[in-house]
């Protein structure tokens, strides 16, 4: 018997997600984590690494040598305020932004994939229970149960 548990399907739809991303951005030359860090930064002006690490999830460190890829390809420029020398403040550059349109139409795409089986209501509803879910999870790690 294959029983598929709510965190199998996120798992096996997280997947999939990163694969057409991933697919979709390579004529790019683009990972998905590259690209969402783009659009991130664009819809986030003047972030920080330490922004970018929280939205993916990861250690500030491995979003060093990302942020490095994209700086050198001349995608996002890192700036210091001058109020304080050790923050970068991240924006696009004007390849930045040309890339951006790509990167936002794959996304765009694959929410319409992702939400094509659903009607308004159903997707409006898997929404709300997916934002309850990100919240209760962000609220466990916050204040760590017996759980872990």
């Amino acid at each position: 018997m294959n029983v598929q548990t709510t965190s199998s399907l996120i798992h096996q739809i997280a997947n999939f997600e990163v694969q057409f991303v991933n697919h979709h951005l390579r004529d790019l030359n683009l990972n998905s984590d590259q690209g969402r860090t783009m659009a991130y930064i664009a819809h986030h002006p003047h972030s920080k690494q330490r922004d970018i690490a929280h939205y993916l999830n990861r250690q500030e460190a491995s979003i060093t040598n990302l942020l490095k890829g994209l700086v050198n390809r001349n995608l996002v420029i890192r700036t210091v305020p001058l109020d304080n020398e050790r923050t970068k403040l991240l924006s696009l550059t004007p390849e930045g932004e040309q890339a951006l349109v790509h990167i936002e139409r794959v996304f765009h795409e694959l929410n319409q994939l992702l939400q094509t089986p659903l009607n308004s209501d159903d997707a409006g509803d898997l929404n709300d229970l997916l934002h309850q879910v990100k919240t209760h999870i962000y609220e466990e790690e916050a204040n760590p149960s017996s759980v872990y």
